[in-house]
């Protein structure tokens, strides 16, 4: 019995017996046999109805402050069926390449890592990004105010400090002017106070860019800041798996809020030109930056800047056992694996398929998709019965922490139906329950391997704690305000009261529903808009577009180690996702305390920027 039904139980239960002990004292010849009290039931006859009923109508109870779950389940079963999952566990994963690489190589995302075992049970996690390993490392880095020691340059003689960052191939036989990384993408690694100021420094205080061999290198490769980019935004970096139908700004919102480390990667492009600066094994990159940071002067060091890096989850595969449709039951538990109930939870069901007794393997849809007219047109063209498949989630009700998934079978007029002597197979998403966060962190630990062999690896780490695996739990109404993103627009953010809608908004994706996330939101102190024009090009022309220019105010105090850039990039990119056609948003962030602008992005219509 779940914790919330316990509590109906309960308070059913005493409003019953309040309710008939009353009722007894006052017609004592009607109802004196029951011998009921406030305290007691004298007759256990009485007492086991009166317990039943109460469980009857706490189910009730509970469904009606559920929001009536077979409703909002469906409709956000629909577009946002990852709201009633649960958050796997997260970290940053590190790989190192062999000293023998001469070329890039390529590891793809979804690649799967054990972990050692955990209870006897091993971790699965896969990969979040694409990782290409390179034969380079990061032997130094220096952050210096003026005097500043570097290349001139006339892009930055006005410069107030420099980050100098020297990189180094590990074969011996590579030299920059044979190998040309094209891309490098940079974990930022350490405390928050190091790396949230070091990103914002990075993506918003650049004005040039020198690749360069030494400080007196005469003729160094110059470019401008649009060399660096911000990592783990794009629609292919996701690491909870979002179908087509969900919209993608969600997504930015819960993986920030649930790990918001998957958001600290800057990927530095190397120009043609680079290669005339590199003729050793060495190159040394100059950013210059328009304002000094004292305070990273003293504690930034080589270590911050990780290579080879990509967040994983606690996502995989997984086959679930085979279920015979034996007509006794009209839902069937989605059992992963037999002999491991108490390290598998099903995150998802991928497709579902029925056997017959002869082989035939048939594909069945889920009811609550997109082609379940379509299906069922078929299905009566071929004079064949139509069957879905539904499923839905229930608290688990043994000793294994999480959720259990069942799954049943409907035709057209939601009736339950049966498929004789069939078997279902049933491909799911799983995740190891709360195992994650027991894994040992620090000291070489844990122990990681690949499932499929990556030939041209040496060694990998984790360089994070694995999250907990986190339960969304929503209260009364929660569900439908869920529901009520269907009537979302940038307009609704933005217009009056637009402030409130969009900590609204936020706090919904706070799955964590920390003290420091809650800090986060709080420190939006204002949201105000105006209408707006942006040049657009195609095709060799030029147009405008008319769009909204959102401003908007962050109490600076409210972000540990100074993370506000970070908060409002996300919010860039969700507004921007939101406008609407032939629109777009451009984004104005002001701090409290300091003086000017902390940045204005370029307008966006949904992930592209317009020009």
């Amino acid at each position: 019995m779940s914790d919330d039904l316990l509590v109906h139980y309960n308070r059913e239960l005493l409003s019953i017996r309040q309710a008939a002990a009353a009722f007894a004292a006052e017609n004592p010849r009607i109802a004196g046999r029951l011998r009921l009290s406030e305290d007691a039931i004298e007759d256990p006859h009485v007492g086991r109805l009166i317990e039943a009923f109460a469980y009857l109508t706490a189910r009730v109870r509970q469904k009606m402050d559920d929001d009536f779950p077979e409703l909002t389940n469906a409709m956000l079963g629909i577009l946002y069926p990852h709201f009633d999952r649960p958050i796997p566990s997260m970290s940053i994963l590190q790989m190192d390449a062999k000293t023998e690489l001469a070329e890039p190589y390529p590891v793809p995302s979804g690649t799967l890592v054990d972990t050692e075992p955990v209870d006897g049970e091993r971790c699965r996690f896969s990969t979040a990004f694409d990782v290409t390993l390179h034969p380079v490392a990061v032997r130094a880095a220096t952050l210096t105010g003026r005097p500043i020691t570097a290349p001139e340059t006339p892009q930055a003689h006005n410069a107030a400090g420099c980050l100098r960052l020297t990189l180094e191939m590990t074969g011996e036989d590579l030299t920059f002017s044979s190998y040309n990384p094209g891309r490098l993408r940079f974990f930022l690694r350490g405390q928050p106070q190091l790396v949230y100021p070091l990103y914002e420094l990075l993506l918003n205080d650049v004005v040039a860019v020198a690749f360069a061999e030494g400080a007196n290198d005469r003729s160094p490769a110059v470019c401008d800041a649009s060399v660096l980019s911000p990592g783990g935004f794009g629609p292919e970096e996701n690491l909870l798996p979002y179908p087509q139908a969900s919209h993608p700004a969600y997504r930015l919102l819960t993986e920030y809020f649930a790990f918001p480390e998957k958001f600290l990667f800057v990927d530095l492009a190397f120009p043609e030109a680079a290669k005339l600066a590199g003729k050793g094994r060495t190159i040394d990159v100059f950013l210059y930056l328009n304002r000094a940071a004292p305070t990273l002067e003293r504690s930034l060091t080589a270590s911050a800047f990780a290579l080879g890096c990509t967040p994983i989850v606690n996502l995989f595969p997984q086959t679930a056992e085979p279920i015979k449709l034996d007509q006794t039951v009209t839902e069937y538990r989605v059992v992963p694996d037999s002999r491991r109930l108490h390290a598998l939870e099903v995150y998802g069901i991928e497709s579902v398929s029925t056997v017959t007794a002869d082989g035939d393997e048939r594909a069945l849809s889920p009811f609550y998709g997109i082609g379940h007219g379509v299906d069922a047109d078929e299905a009566r063209g071929e004079e064949k019965s139509a069957v879905w498949w539904l499923s839905h989630r229930r608290p688990a009700e043994d000793e294994n922490p999480g959720s259990e998934v069942f799954l049943s079978l409907s035709d057209p007029g939601f009736n339950p139906k049966g498929l004789a002597d069939d078997v279902l197979s049933v491909e799911t998403l799983c995740l190891n329950r709360n195992r994650p966060e027991r894994l040992p962190f620090g000291g070489g630990q844990p122990q990681l391997r690949m499932v499929e062999p990556v030939p041209m690896m040496k060694a990998m780490r984790l360089l994070t704690v694995p999250t907990a695996t986190i339960r969304p739990h929503y209260g009364q109404g929660g569900r439908w305000q869920l529901i009520s993103h269907l009537a979302l627009n940038h307009l609704s953010l933005v217009s009056d009261g637009g402030v409130e809608a969009l900590k609204e908004i936020l706090l919904l994706y706070d799955f964590r529903n920390s003290a420091e996330t809650r800090a986060l939101i709080d420190g939006i102190t204002s949201l105000s808009s105006e209408s707006g024009t942006a040049r657009v090009r195609s095709f060799g022309q030029s147009a405008f577009c008319r769009g909204v220019d959102v401003t908007m105010t962050f109490e600076e105090g409210n972000f540990s180690g100074n993370g506000v850039f970070l908060m409002a990039s996300i919010i860039e990119r969700f507004l921007g996702l939101y406008a609407s056609v032939n629109s777009f948003s451009r984004l104005t962030a002001l701090v409290r305390g300091r003086s000017g602008k902390l940045k204005t992005w370029p307008a966006r219509a949904g992930d592209r920027i317009l020009l």
